[in-house]
């Protein structure tokens, strides 16, 4: 994987011009492939890694052409083992869970497209925050993955406790945090965090297949499942009711609308374009 520094309005970097901690790469068909890259540091979090992260979401986030946004960390070992407790390198008065982490982490639920963390080896403290933040997860088989703050008496700051009870249910996400104890992918597959499974031998041919399945759907429509997922969770039967029949006329008229009207009534599979 590379940056495409040619490709038409491709993302900017941060004020210094370079991307240093990510990579990012992109397909004909709509996929933003983003790449935690620290493997030397098992692509643990630091501040410029979020500030590029964040910088990386916005751009999907105005470009209608992305239609999936996938992340990864670099290598097999890790998707990401949680915070570099020795090089977050924090400027003073600017970097902060508040001002960095906590915006990134919205940014990535709020985003209007599917956001599929692509998961192998470990996803532990603020990395298993982020996959938990992304709306599917593709696992390998060879995950551990969990937050073990509890024991080393370490607060919760970055949306475990909002992601993990809507994920697996309240009661076996408390029991998992209280304990501190990490998950394996029978565990992670059987209680839902893990979507899927793969051999790590087959993760990633199995992955870019799934994803490009995902790239073929109306993107819109998809906005409109993931707005009203979060919505439904906290308002009654009736006001989700009165809000779905609100969001799905956002869409009703939309090309991909007609698209699927007309292939429907020729019988034939339909093309969407995202629009």
């Amino acid at each position: 994987m590379s940056n495409h520094q040619d490709w038409p309005n491709a993302p900017s970097p941060l004020a210094d011009g370079e991307w240093l901690v990510t990579l990012w790469d992109h397909t004909d068909d709509g996929v933003l492939a983003i790449t935690l890259n620290r493997p030397e540091r098992l692509n643990a979090l630091s501040f410029r890694l979020l500030r590029e992260l964040q910088a990386l979401v916005d751009f999907a986030a105005a470009r209608p052409d992305i239609r999936v946004v996938t992340l990864r960390g670099a290598g097999q070992q890790a998707f990401c083992s949680g915070d570099d407790l020795y090089g977050m390198d924090p400027t003073p008065g600017i970097d902060s869970s508040i001002t960095v982490h906590h915006p990134f982490l919205i940014s990535l639920r709020e985003l209007k497209k599917p956001v599929v963390a692509l998961v192998n080896g470990w996803a532990l403290g603020h990395g298993w925050e982020i996959a938990c933040a992304c709306d599917i997860r593709l696992c390998a088989d060879n995950i551990e993955v969990g937050d073990h703050r509890a024991q080393r008496a370490i607060g919760m700051n970055g949306g475990t406790t909002w992601f993990a009870p809507r994920i697996m249910g309240r009661g076996r996400a408390l029991e998992l945090l209280m304990t501190g104890r990490h998950m394996f992918h029978e565990e992670a597959l059987q209680c839902g965090w893990a979507n899927h499974v793969f051999p790590l031998a087959e993760f990633e041919q199995e992955a870019a297949a799934y994803v490009d399945r995902l790239a073929q759907l109306p993107t819109r429509n998809l906005a409109v499942f993931k707005e009203m997922i979060d919505y439904s969770s906290e308002h009654s039967l009736r006001d989700s009711l009165a809000m779905e029949v609100k969001a799905s006329d956002e869409v009703r008229y939309s090309e991909d609308a007609r698209e699927g009207r007309k292939a429907w009534r020729e019988k034939r599979p339909s093309v969407f374009r995202g629009y």
